[in-house]
């Protein structure tokens, strides 16, 4: 082919063909989440990680890798969607056989008083209450943004993230079925909600009523699955995994990025959705899912061989 025909291909390579199955691949989706945010936006629903992992299926598609991104994503979906899916069902029985450990144990580690309490009677503050719904809603947003960081920058870290979070997400399942545990908002007989001078639910009582939207009410009361999911906490042990998978690529680099889940820790407990128990049960879950994908699955894969053809090197 002469200089001519070589120039031609060259700008041709440089358009945006809009016929092309890339095109299409990048209009469907962006029409989908176009309307699926207009829907949010009218009933005022926070979007889940599905949404998310929506939007970054857009990005594959514009920059051909869309097979790779479904290829890669999908069992992020099925974790996520099953662990949602399991939950509910976890939530309907668990309901039958509630405990109350963590509630009396904090009442003995701390003189007769849940932190919760003496937080929301002491320092109890309306920026508080947006700080601790900012910090709590970001839950939903943070693991799949993290993901989708580390399958551009860290391939192999990315599916020892994926493996981590099954292994924390399932364990947790079962702790909610044989162990389930009220928030604190509940009352300790776990029938009515709290009274005062009990402990109060601020994102439904006081951060909806103040934006004047049922937002925080529509996402628990509605969208929530299981009421009583509350030890561990979930909330505070996905941050926290960020946080490890973090500082295992970045080092100290990451260390920003530790203000995520010190903010939703104590968030959890200021809000009245965690006892300190949950939140540090959450804490061990995720360390452990941590370690056994990081130093367990390494070892494991020295001698088991189809461990070793399957499990990325470092």
């Amino acid at each position: 082919m002469g200089k001519d025909g070589d120039k031609k291909e060259t700008e041709h390579k440089g358009k945006f063909d809009y016929r092309s199955s890339r095109f299409f691949a990048v209009l469907f989706p962006a029409i989908y989440a176009a309307v699926l945010g207009i829907t949010f936006l009218v009933y005022d629903i926070i979007p889940g990680p599905e949404f998310v992992v929506l939007v970054f299926l857009i990005y594959a598609a514009y920059n051909n890798k869309t097979w790779r991104f479904v290829k890669d994503w999908i069992p992020f979906l099925i974790v996520f969607m099953s662990y949602e899916a399991a939950n509910g069902l976890v939530g309907k029985i668990s309901m039958m056989n509630l405990h109350t450990g963590p509630y009396h144990l904090e009442l003995y580690l701390f003189g007769g008083q849940t932190p919760t309490l003496f937080l929301q009677q002491y320092l109890r503050l309306p920026i508080l209450d947006y700080a601790g719904a900012f910090f709590y809603t970001i839950y939903f947003f943070v693991p799949t943004i993290f993901g989708f960081v580390i399958w551009r920058e860290s391939h192999k870290d990315y599916w020892k993230y994926i493996v981590a979070l099954g292994i924390l997400t399932y364990s947790a399942l079962v702790t909610f079925l044989v162990y389930p545990v009220a928030p604190p908002w509940l009352n300790p007989n776990l029938t009515q909600p709290a009274v005062t001078p009990g402990v109060i639910r601020i994102l439904t009582i006081s951060v909806d009523k103040s934006i004047g939207i049922p937002v925080y009410k529509t996402i628990y009361d509605f969208l929530g699955p299981n009421l009583y999911a509350a030890f561990p906490s979930m909330h505070s042990a996905l941050p926290w995994l960020v946080f490890l998978f973090s500082f295992r690529i970045w080092k100290w680099k990451a260390l920003p990025v530790l203000i995520i889940p010190v903010g939703t820790w104590f968030s959890a407990v200021y809000l009245g959705e965690h006892y300190v128990v949950d939140v540090l049960a959450g804490i061990a879950y995720s360390t452990v899912a941590f370690l056994a994908v990081d130093k367990l699955l390494p070892f494991l894969a020295d001698h088991v061989a189809f461990l070793k053809k399957h499990i990325p090197k470092d």
